[in-house]
């Protein structure tokens, strides 16, 4: 789907429903903590080590808007979330991706640490496999800037190879294109078809965040 015919559609039926924006967003403050699949990373982080990447609050009436209210969000006493949230705009922008589909993946692979291996090698942020790295030349995968950058990079091409099929493409992020092309769908992995409507979930999260703090900036 078109990520600027998705924002707008979502961004005037909330305006048109302020009340609702606001109770969707105390809906999401009670959400339950769901701690990450176990297998996710080594040390199994769980829910409570969440650190909060959201942008600020501000109008958004265009995909460009998104990115300014990430650019926003990433001014930050903290230098490690500031960069997170800089290179996430920044890769969006390069590889024409919802910034906040980066954001959930890197939220469902690695809970946003920068240091973290699986106990099948994948490394960093965005979770890159050794041979996925290197692939995309990234040199160092627990360097911010090239994890995500590769990461994201990787994503556009598993959008483009399976003609924009977000779950497809997800699918091939998490057990590969091989197996994708292998099942002629999504594979019948426990892991698999738990990871692709995780990461949906935190991507609408971020996205009802981001127009509830758009809807309370506008004066609702």
């Amino acid at each position: 789907m078109d990520p600027v015919g998705l924002y707008n559609r979502i961004f005037d039926d909330i305006i048109s429903r302020i009340p609702a924006a606001e109770a969707m967003l105390q809906n999401m403050n009670r959400r339950p903590n769901i701690p990450p699949p176990a297998n996710t990373i080594e040390d199994n982080t769980s829910n409570s080590d969440y650190r909060d990447v959201s942008p600020s609050g501000g109008t958004i009436t265009s995909f460009d808007d998104v990115l300014r209210l990430f650019s926003e969000g990433s001014r930050s006493d903290d230098p490690e979330r500031q960069l997170i949230n800089e290179t996430i705009v920044a890769a969006a922008d390069r590889y024409n991706l919802d910034p906040n589909l980066i954001k959930a993946v890197m939220r469902t692979e690695s809970n946003f640490r920068p240091d973290v291996v699986s106990r099948s090698g994948a490394m960093g942020l965005m979770q890159l496999m050794p041979a996925t790295a290197a692939d995309l030349g990234v040199t160092d995968p627990f360097d911010i800037v090239q994890n995500i950058d590769g990461g994201a990079r990787y994503l556009r091409r598993m959008l483009d190879l399976f003609d924009g099929d977000e779950t497809l493409a997800l699918a091939a992020y998490n057990a590969g294109q091989g197996s994708v092309r292998r099942h002629g769908g999504v594979p019948p992995f426990a892991e698999t078809t738990a990871y692709i409507p995780r990461v949906q979930d935190f991507r609408n999260q971020f996205i009802l965040e981001q127009y509830a703090a758009a809807v309370r900036t506008r004066g609702g």
